[in-house]
């Protein structure tokens, strides 16, 4: 896959840096905000939760999750499998003055931990036109009948 396509994907989630963390709950999808702390690479993403959270539970459930970051004129949605990490030292390596309101026992604590999400596959779409050219677009189409595709978009494997 190309590099430019995975840059694209990791600039958005950089970017926009709050997605909304997609897990298997009991009758139905549950979607929540979270912060990502860090992205690597190949667009692994890690997050901060706490031993006793819902999301952590689903997540031993099931391990498949999608994590959408959605800004202004670019989205991503990032599909994966997620495991719950209590390693110290990484919780240490990743922790930051942020965490700290949302994890309030401290990183060195057992109910501190952290959502690995191994990434699969991420789909992104970019508009430099924002908001104003997906409107235009649909008035075009609707006017003409002819469709247009606003910006750019791609299906990326990591």
């Amino acid at each position: 896959m190309a590099n430019e396509e995975v840059e694209k994907v990791l600039e958005i989630i950089k970017d926009v840096r709050i997605g909304m963390f997609t897990t298997h709950g009991r009758d139905a999808l549950l979607s929540r905000p979270l912060t990502v702390t860090e992205v690597d690479g190949n667009g692994d993403l890690w997050f901060f939760s706490t031993v006793s959270s819902e999301i952590v539970g689903e997540v031993k459930a099931n391990h498949s999750v999608n994590v959408s970051f959605a800004g202004a004129k670019k989205w991503v949605s990032v599909s994966g499998r997620a495991t719950v990490v209590q390693e110290v030292e990484k919780k240490r390596e990743l922790w930051n003055s942020m965490v700290e309101t949302f994890a309030p026992d401290g990183v060195d604590s057992p109910n501190t931990v952290l959502l690995h999400v191994e990434s699969d596959s991420a789909e992104y779409w970019e508009n430099p036109g924002g908001a104003a050219s997906v409107v235009a677009s649909w008035v075009k189409q609707k006017v003409t009948g002819k469709g247009s595709a606003p910006g750019d978009s791609a299906t990326v494997e990591l």
